[in-house]
C-alpha cells in the first residue's frame, strides 16, 4: 500500500505483438500492462524507498565526487607537465598526494613572471578542488558505512566486502 491507500505493484514490460502496424502509444502500453497485472497470480511488490534510496543517492553522489576528483588530478598533472622548468622541478620529486598538498599551499610570488604566477594560481585552485572532492567522497563514504552498519552489518564481515561494495549489494 502506498501513502494514498492504493495497492502498488510492479509490472513487467508487456508482451507486444511482433508487428503492431507501427503503432505505439503510452495508452496502449498502459492497458496491456494493466491486463497482465490483473491476469497474473503472483504480483511483484515494488522496492521500498527509504533506506535503500538513501544508500543509492549517497553512492551516486560519492561516485560523482570520485570522478570529478580524478578529472581534477588529471588537470593538475597536465599543469605540472607544462609548468615552467623551475616549478616543474620543485614538484617532480614529490609523490602525487604530496604534490596535491604542496600545490594547494602555493602562495603568490609577485617577483615571478606572469606565466609562473598564473600557473601557480591554476595549480593551487586545482589542488584545492582535488582536496575538497576527496574530503567530500570520504564524508559520503562514512555516511554509507553508517547506513550499511544499520541495514546489514554482516556484509562488512565478509572477506573483500567494504562499505561501498556492501551498499552496492543492498541497492541492487
Amino acid at each position: 500500500m502506498d501513502q494514498a491507500g492504493e495497492q502498488v505493484v510492479e509490472v513487467c514490460r508487456p508482451k507486444r505483438a511482433a508487428n503492431r502496424g507501427g503503432r505505439k502509444t503510452d495508452m496502449l502500453d498502459a492497458i496491456r500492462a494493466a491486463k497482465e497485472a490483473l491476469a497474473t497470480e503472483h504480483l511483484i511488490q515494488p522496492r521500498f524507498r527509504g533506506e535503500r534510496e538513501a544508500l543509492r543517492v549517497l553512492l551516486a553522489t560519492r561516485h560523482g565526487a570520485v570522478l570529478a576528483s580524478a578529472a581534477a588530478i588529471n588537470q593538475l598533472k597536465a599543469l605540472i607537465v607544462s609548468a615552467p622548468d623551475d616549478l616543474r622541478a620543485e614538484l617532480r620529486k614529490l609523490e602525487r598526494p604530496a604534490q596535491i598538498a604542496y600545490c594547494a599551499q602555493f602562495r603568490d610570488r609577485p617577483a615571478q613572471d606572469l606565466e609562473h604566477r598564473m600557473t601557480v594560481r591554476a595549480m593551487r585552485s586545482t589542488a584545492q578542488r582535488v582536496q575538497a572532492l576527496q574530503a567530500e567522497a570520504k564524508e559520503l563514504e562514512n555516511g554509507i558505512l553508517a547506513l550499511v552498519r544499520q541495514q546489514a552489518p554482516e556484509l562488512l564481515s565478509l572477506l573483500g566486502v567494504g562499505p561501498i561494495t556492501a551498499a552496492q549489494i543492498l541497492v541492487s
